[in-house]
């Protein structure tokens, strides 16, 4: 021990050691500067640390061999030493910094990767670099017949600056806020959290398009770089003046493209001009909840270009539109969106809609919670920025009792939404599902205190159905009765005001609901599930699980929430309940609710 302990000092193996530690701190430090001003890639630094880590043990290793003035001859054992090293340190350096660092196994990771800023597209990949690409302006002298144009090109643009590696891009909902805002261009950036803005505009005169770009700094406003492009109006040229201007931005931006994915930026596409024009305006009508307008129009874009991969994606999702709206039959629906899913993701597998396309039908259709979650969680690996997949999850996530994931991924998706005048009641109507998933009703009165007066049918649900619960019955039923009036087409608002007066003791007030909503079956699709729960709070046991037997025959997309729903608890303990648990392989997540 005193002899190791005499070669260490004579070898000056801890001064050594210590002066590498410096020397390599101090160059990270240098180079870390450095690469934020030039905006050199990651890895760049990544290199560096791993081969100051190889470093710091070949140069323990010389130190112990020649620390002492150099007096001992090189051996075979060192040299053999140095090529292990050697060799584990360009293993390391092939693994994690040239191919980067190794994937997520995002099926694995569940939902627990929620990202946590409004507007990130990849928050584990921060850079100090950030773009923001605000609204493009219609410039155009045929007005709104030229809007969707300049919308389209304003996503599409996103989509390509998303591919750029090291630079974070704010998603396009985040962004429509500032849609014709007066407001200061530091002030929009602070907002965003982005360090670069682009504004642009869009000007169509028939068969040629005018496309003005420019890059701003969020420190001082000053413009980086701008450009206007004159070109004839095809869909080809739409695609690829995106990608010039995405180059163009990356040069400026002293970053570098990611073409390794067949070296396009933006897939998916079409050459056909009428395809994507019509695409753009499916694409809004989708937007504008119009389902019935979207479907056709996104039909029409496949007709016209049947390998057009987005299109048929963004069809599929409008298909679960349709049936989650309850304007078509969703066993139809849904083996349509299956259909359309799968042909988009034939023509290019990286189509994002396809894949939450394909998730709620494994959800819904098939009742394949793994599946379910690995299309899903796909999605939003493709983009993390897709509001819809996390609404959609929220969903999944409630009906398989994982209640603070739901939650959390319901706040993203309202975050990442179109800004709305009753963006508040969004939130709740996502944290609201929850309380009343968990039973925690007082803290849902609470939580709608402050919107007491408020006129929204969605607000009343909501809060009425918390003040029932709680035993406030005339509170509760006051405002329930006010969201089913205001809002006479929801049928959802008849059904909980049909099962909030059958508990209340009003039997024949519930049993008129019931009529009601049968006879709308005659002129329009009615979810069996409103009628089942009416019977529930009814305690019509028969009826009830008639209706729920006729909506798992028709996969009824509301289906899979009798796990969680208040509404099933009078008869929670029937046997035939337990049963359709067990069919719908719900009791593995709420094995008390089936006894």
């Amino acid at each position: 021990m005193n002899l190791i302990l005499a070669r260490l000092q004579n070898r000056k193996l801890v001064q050594w050691a210590l002066a590498y530690v410096a020397a390599v701190f101090a160059l990270l430090q240098g180079v870390d500067i450095v690469a934020a001003k030039f905006g050199w890639p990651d890895t760049v630094e990544r290199i560096l640390i791993i081969a100051g880590c190889v470093g710091f043990f070949v140069t323990l290793l010389l130190a112990w061999y020649h620390g002492e003035r150099g007096a001992q001859k090189i051996s075979t054992t060192e040299l053999l030493l140095l090529a292990l090293l050697l060799g584990v340190g360009g293993g390391l350096l092939w693994k994690f910094a040239v191919d980067g660092p190794v994937p997520v196994n995002v099926a694995a990771s569940a939902s627990s990767a929620v990202p946590a800023k409004a507007g990130v597209t990849n928050p584990a990949a921060r850079s100090s670099k950030s773009v923001a690409v605000l609204p493009f302006e219609n410039r155009s002298a045929s007005g709104e017949d030229a809007a969707f144009l300049a919308d389209g090109i304003h996503e599409d643009l996103i989509n390509t600056l998303s591919r750029v590696p090291s630079l974070t891009v704010i998603a396009r909902t985040a962004v429509l806020r500032f849609r014709g805002s007066n407001t200061p261009m530091a002030e929009i950036a602070a907002a965003l959290g982005a360090t670069h803005l682009v504004e642009g505009g869009v000007q169509r005169a028939g068969d040629r398009v005018r496309i003005n770009v420019q890059l701003l700094s969020a420190s001082d406003g000053k413009t980086e770089w701008s450009q206007r492009y004159d070109r004839s109006l095809s869909a080809n040229n739409i695609f690829d003046l995106q990608e010039e201007i995405t180059q163009a931005l990356a040069a400026t931006l002293q970053l570098q493209l990611d073409t390794k994915a067949g070296g396009k930026l933006l897939t998916g596409t079409t050459g056909n001009l009428a395809a994507y024009e019509t695409f753009l305006k499916g694409r809004n009508a989708y937007e504008d909840a119009h389902m019935p307008d979207a479907v056709r129009l996104l039909q029409e874009a496949t007709r016209i270009d049947p390998n057009y991969a987005l299109a048929h994606g963004a069809l599929a999702e409008a298909y679960v539109g349709m049936a989650n709206s309850g304007l078509m039959v969703p066993k139809e629906a849904f083996e349509l969106a299956q259909a359309s899913a799968r042909r988009a993701l034939e023509l290019d597998d990286h189509v994002v809609q396809a894949y939450t396309a394909l998730a709620e039908y494994a959800f819904h259709y098939e009742w394949n919670w793994a599946e379910a979650e690995k299309s899903m969680l796909r999605a939003l690996a493709i983009d993390p920025n897709y509001a819809i997949a996390y609404r959609r999850h929220s969903g999944h996530l409630t009906a398989w009792g994982r209640f603070d994931e739901a939650e959390a991924a319901g706040l993203r998706a309202t975050e990442l939404s179109p800004p709305r005048k009753d963006r508040s009641d969004l939130d709740l109507m996502m944290v609201g599902t929850s309380k009343i998933a968990r039973r925690r009703f007082q803290d849902l009165v609470d939580r709608t205190d402050a919107q007491e007066k408020s006129d929204n049918p969605r607000v009343l649900l909501l809060r009425g159905t918390a003040l029932f619960a709680v035993g406030r019955q005339s509170e509760g039923l006051e405002r329930l009765e006010r969201a089913a009036k205001l809002d006479p087409d929801s049928l959802g608002n008849q059904a909980a005001l049909g099962w909030a007066v059958a508990q209340a003791g009003q039997g024949a007030k519930a049993r008129e609901i019931v009529q009601r909503l049968q006879e709308a079956t005659t002129h329009r699709y009615v979810s069996p599930m409103l009628v089942a729960q009416v019977a529930a709070g009814l305690n019509d046991r028969d009826l009830a699980f008639a209706q729920l037997q006729k909506a798992f025959d028709l996969r009824e997309p509301t289906l899979p929430d009798i796990g969680f729903d208040f509404s099933y608890d009078p008869i929670r303990a029937d046997p035939r309940f337990q049963e359709l648990m067990k069919k719908l392989k719900l009791d593995v997540f709420f094995p008390l609710a089936a006894k």
